[in-house]
Parts: structure tokens; C-alpha cells; sequence
């Protein structure tokens, strides 16, 4: 190991010594946030982007692959599962405890399932926005742990327009990617695609087979503009399950026997539409509507899911760099025929919130409210309902043209979902956070700064494992405070050539009398170099380390600890400059084994493999 990151020191040494200072501004990277665009440096969070540019060169092929490649993400992975993105320490829970967002519009369910970004085209990706601990206000219940907003690339202003994208790789993957875009008239723009990739899998029983169809328009009007979209995506899958010691010792790419694989299939219709509408220079109207309908089976288990939500803001200017948001949402999920037998859930949700941004000289303050009326209704769930507040409170000095210093207080909550209900020990309450955190921003020379220290208390926290009684696991609240402490820093520098960027996150958990929070490592670093040799050749190699942690589910801290461990992945890039690109590459360059989840009981640990050294070889041509 040590090895390893020896050599990674000298590529990173002797890349140094070719690069030349190249002036580029973070600052000015334009994202979402209080869903109205504005900039890095004005938003007092420790936000990272990463760029549909960032993304390709990377060789992400997923949204899970991209997000390793950020430092305050924990990408957690099960077969037969959507990945979960654990932000600042949520642990098992992370896809109840993180909303993930397209364009503005969650995705997560009502149940376990959560959200799923498997189906998203990682070509049709704009930027991805992470923000944790931020959106409490803004998108309520669920995002204590923080937001992630998927950014897609809108329809152009062209008259044709397209590319095909092929790729073949390690364990039988094939995938294409087609996109056509046109203009209808002067103001209807449109745009298709289709997807399709298959893929066998390191083990043995695993595939991955994944259909996608996309469609989206974007009409110009006057003062704004209309966008709607559809989604259509069909996935059958095979997981392995998970395998003991002796087996991974035997033979680490064997499935599990009958009873733990997983055959299932899941497809999903996904309607969105958007509406801008700027009434004058200090008045601007959005609408955001979505439905989705998912069908899901499993080894006899069976859900259809049915989501509405809408959302009206408006947002008042009322000075230079001060404004007012306010709105609200509407929130309907239903789910029948789930795994505890033949009835239907619901949980819906009415909300309303608002956001104001002042700014003072070099001051900015940021004051949000909201409340949230949620109510269960199901043959379980007692037709339960709660009224929740959500807080956040920020100030940020800029202390020069580059830099800024901020604070902030944020007071979150999360209500259990369908599936936790349906197995709970006790009466279920709210999950309540409190974060406080402090941070950075600057550009000193060529070189970005960011750093955050950050302070989590959670009450009444969402936990499954062994109830008090000591029998079977269920969910239920846990008693006292959980606390989560730790430090995000990260550096960017550019270079004539050449960009590198580290960040690392350091974190303390701590619940149930001092006992670790289970499946979370106390240290996550990311080194990534870029060298672009001219127009047409550019090198990554990315580098993660994950360090060690108790095994999911290992509440009481009884168990050994998992491993730490490095992955570095190698891609190559030539762009013929004619709209071919040559894409290849490496992942797990030097062969690593480790696991995308280790889980713990009274019989001993469970294993799911993770993938060893495998290639990949792409084609994309564009017109």
C-alpha cells in the first residue's frame, strides 16, 4: 500500500515541474441553490461541482462512479440495489437522509428505494451540485444529510444535432448511447435519446441490463420559458448476495447460494415540466411539476409507486444583491402491493418556506423558514401526521475580491419512510439535526481553497438493528444525542497543461453511549491529475482512499473494523477534432481487493465483493 501512494507522489512531483500558472475562477461557476442560480463564492456551504467536462474525463460511467470522486460522498453499493450517497456520516440510512435532485426536482420515494440514478445518462449530465447539510428549507424533510442536484443538459439552439456513443468493456459490458436533437421553428427546441447497456458483472449470477428512453423540449417565450421532459427506463438485474469469510477466501467471484440471490426487474415512467416566467426586472415566477410511476419485483416482492409533486416560487428582488424567496410544495406518494403483503401506503406532505439573502457592504445574510405538514395513511401506518420546522440562519464576509469566510446554523428533520414503518419497534417519532459549521473560500495565486469545519446533533435518530428488548432487528428512534464532527478541505490548482485537485474529509461519529456509527470511514481522500498534452490528448488518474470503519450493522462496536484502502483509476482521452473522442481506461489500476459492502450480525461478517482491475474502450462521435 505504501508502495502505491509512493508513486503516486512521484506522478504528482514530477507532473509539477511541467505545469505553468493559469488563472481559472471557481467562483464564477454558475449552479443552483435556494433553486435560483447564482455563484460558488455567494453561497455560504461547502458546495462542490463537478462539470459534464469533469465527469468524462474522470471515465465516470455512472453518477455513483462521478460522486467517488468527491470527498464528502461515501458511495455505498449492494447488489440489486440503487447506490446510496452517504453525506457527513448518515450511515445505513443515507438514502433517507440525502435528497437527491434532477434539475431541481427530487427523486427519492416513500419507501426504502429511495432515489435512483442508474437510469440517468452520464453524456446528458450538465454539472452535478453537492451540498451538504444544505436544502432543509428548501426541499424539507429528508435533507439533513444534504442535497445532490443532477443538472441535465437542456435542448440546443441548432438545427441538427447528435452523436452515438459506444463502449465495450471488463465483464461483458456493452453500452450505446444515441442523441438527436433539432429546432421547430424559432422557438420549440427538441431532443431524444436512446440507451442501452448490458453488462454480466465480476461475479458470478450478476448483470445489469438497463433500457432508456429520453425525450425533452425547451420553448422560448418572451419573458422566460417552458421545459418539459420525459423518462422511460426498464432495468432486470441479477445480484449475487453477499458471501462469509471462507468464501471470499475461496473464491471471491461466486454468487451466494438460491436463497440470498436477488432476479428482479423495475420500470419507470418520469414526467417533469418547468415554467419561468419573469415579470419584470425584479419578479420572477417558477413552477416545477413532476410525476413518476415505478414498478419494481424481487423474488416474490412486488411495488408499484406513484409520485406527484409540485412546486410554485417566487422570488422578489428587492435590492442589487438582496432578495426574497417564498413558496411552497406539494408532495403525494402512494405504494401498493409491497413486500408485507397486499394493501397500499401513502405519505404525503404540504409545505412552504421562505428565503431571504441580504447583502451589506461585504456582508451577506441569509435567514430561511419552513414548515411542513406530513401525514401517513395506510392499513400500518395509524394515519399518523406531523407538523416540522426547518431552520437556517448564514453569514459570510468577503474579505477580498476572491475570498470569503462564512457560518451557519441549520435545523433539519426526517420522517421514517413506508418500509421502515412496516417493520418499527415502538411508537416512530421525527428525526431532528442541528448543524453549525464554519468555512472558507478563496483563490490564492492559482490555486482554489475550500475548507468547512462542521458540528451535527441528531435526535430521536432513525436507526435499524436490534431492538431494546435484544430480539429481532427493527427500526425504531434511538435514545440520546447523536453527534458527527469533522473537517472538509479541499484544494484545486491550475497549471498550463495540468490540473490537480485534493480534498479530504476527516470525521468522529458517535451514538449509543460513545459506540462508532457503523459503516462510515473516518477518512476520505481524493487526489485527481489532469494533463492535457495538446488539443487532442489528455491523460486522468484519479486516486481515493477510504479509511477503515466498524461493518454496517455492527451497532455495538463488537466486531473487527473493515480495512482502509486505496483505488486509482487511469483514463486516456483523444479527441480526433473532427466530433470523434477515443475514450480508454483502467479502473482499479493496481488490483485492489476490497468490498462495496461489509455487513455484520451474531453470525459474522457478510461480504459483497467488489470489482478487481478491469478496461473499458469507448467511441463517441457527434455531429
Amino acid at each position: 500500500m505504501k508502495k502505491k501512494f509512493c508513486v503516486a507522489g512521484l506522478l504528482l512531483a514530477s507532473t509539477l515541474a511541467l505545469g505553468e500558472e493559469k488563472s481559472i475562477k471557481l467562483e464564477e461557476s454558475v449552479i443552483t441553490s435556494e433553486n435560483t442560480e447564482t455563484t460558488v463564492a455567494d453561497i455560504p456551504k461547502n458546495i462542490t461541482v463537478l462539470t459534464g467536462e469533469e465527469i468524462s474525463q474522470r471515465g465516470a460511467k455512472s453518477v455513483a462512479e462521478a460522486l467517488k470522486l468527491v470527498s464528502s460522498v461515501v458511495v455505498k453499493e449492494m447488489g440489486g440495489a440503487d447506490a446510496a450517497f452517504d453525506m457527513r456520516g448518515q450511515g445505513a440510512t443515507a438514502k433517507s437522509n440525502v435528497i437527491v435532485l434532477v434539475d431541481g426536482a427530487p427523486i427519492n420515494s416513500i419507501d426504502l428505494s429511495g432515489y435512483q440514478t442508474s437510469n440517468i445518462a452520464v453524456d446528458n449530465i450538465e454539472r452535478i451540485e453537492v451540498i451538504p447539510s444544505g436544502g432543509s428549507v428548501l426541499y424539507g424533510d429528508g435533507a439533513i444529510g444534504g442535497t445532490i442536484n443532477i443538472v441535465t443538459k437542456a435542448p440546443e439552439n441548432k438545427l441538427n444535432y447528435g452523436s452515438l456513443n459506444t463502449e465495450i468493456g471488463s465483464y461483458g459490458l456493452k453500452k450505446q448511447h444515441l442523441t438527436y436533437g433539432t429546432k421547430l421553428g424559432e422557438k420549440l427546441l427538441v431532443e431524444v435519446d436512446y440507451l442501452k447497456k448490458e453488462k454480466d458483472g465480476y461475479r458470478d449470477y450478476e448483470k445489469d441490463d438497463l433500457e432508456n428512453f429520453g425525450f425533452r423540449t425547451r420553448y422560448k417565450l418572451d419573458k422566460g420559458e417552458v421545459k418539459f421532459k420525459y423518462n422511460y427506463s426498464k432495468n432486470k438485474f441479477r445480484a449475487p448476495g453477499s458471501l462469509n469469510e471462507l468464501e471470499v477466501e475461496e473464491d471471491r467471484t461466486q454468487s451466494n447460494s438460491n436463497v440470498w440471490r436477488i432476479d428482479g426487474k423495475t420500470e419507470k415512467n418520469n414526467f417533469a415540466g418547468d415554467y419561468v416566467y419573469n415579470i419584470n426586472s425584479e419578479l420572477e415566477f417558477k413552477l416545477l411539476g413532476t410525476y413518476a410511476h415505478e414498478s419494481y419485483s424481487s423474488n416474490g416482492s412486488n411495488y408499484k409507486t406513484e409520485i406527484k409533486y409540485v412546486k410554485p416560487q417566487l422570488k422578489y428582488t428587492y435590492l442589487k444583491e438582496s432578495y426574497l424567496v417564498f413558496g411552497g410544495d406539494l408532495y403525494k406518494g402512494e405504494t401498493k402491493d409491497f413486500a408485507y403483503g397486499k394493501g397500499k401506503s401513502e405519505k404525503n406532505s404540504l409545505g412552504g418556506f421562505l428565503i431571504n439573502s441580504s447583502t451589506i457592504n461585504n456582508f451577506r445574510f441569509t435567514q430561511g423558514y419552513r414548515r411542513q405538514n406530513i401525514e401517513y395513511k395506510g392499513d400500518k401506518l395509524s394515519n399518523k401526521k406531523f407538523k416540522e420546522d426547518a431552520i437556517e440562519l448564514t453569514g459570510s464576509y468577503l474579505y477580498s475580491d476572491s475570498g470569503s469566510t462564512y457560518v451557519g446554523y441549520t435545523k433539519g428533520f426526517r420522517t421514517p419512510n413506508t418500509d421502515e414503518i412496516n417493520a418499527w419497534d415502538g411508537e416512530f417519532k421525527p428525526q431532528k439535526s442541528e448543524t453549525y459549521e464554519i468555512g472558507v473560500k478563496d483563490f490564492v495565486g492559482n490555486t482554489y481553497v475550500s475548507s468547512s469545519l462542521f458540528y451535527i446533533e441528531t435526535e430521536n435518530e432513525i436507526f435499524y438493528g436490534i431492538n431494546e428488548n435484544g430480539d429481532a432487528k427493527k427500526n425504531r428512534n434511538l435514545n440520546g444525542t447523536s453527534k458527527r464532527k469533522g473537517i472538509e478541505f479541499s484544494l484545486e490548482h491550475y497549471f498550463d497543461k495540468l490540473t490537480i485537485s485534493e480534498s479530504v474529509t476527516y470525521m468522529k461519529t458517535e451514538f449509543k453511549k460513545g459506540k462508532d456509527i457503523p459503516g462510515i470511514p473516518n477518512v476520505k481522500g481524493v487526489l485527481n491529475l489532469n494533463y492535457k498534452f495538446n488539443e487532442k490528448l489528455s491523460f486522468n488518474n484519479s486516486w481515493e482512499y477510504y479509511g477503515n470503519s466498524f461493518a454496517n450493522g455492527d451497532e455495538e462496536n463488537k466486531g473487527k473494523k473493515v480495512d482502509d484502502y486505496f483505488l486509482s483509476n487511469l483514463t486516456a482521452m483523444y479527441d480526433f477534432q473532427d466530433g470523434l473522442i477515443i475514450t480508454v481506461g483502467v479502473n482499479n489500476l493496481f488490483d485492489e481487493k476490497y468490498y462495496n459492502y461489509v455487513g455484520y450480525s451474531s453470525k459474522g461478517f457478510s461480504y459483497y465483493p467488489a470489482a478487481e482491475r478491469n478496461y473499458y474502450v469507448g467511441f463517441k462521435y457527434s455531429f
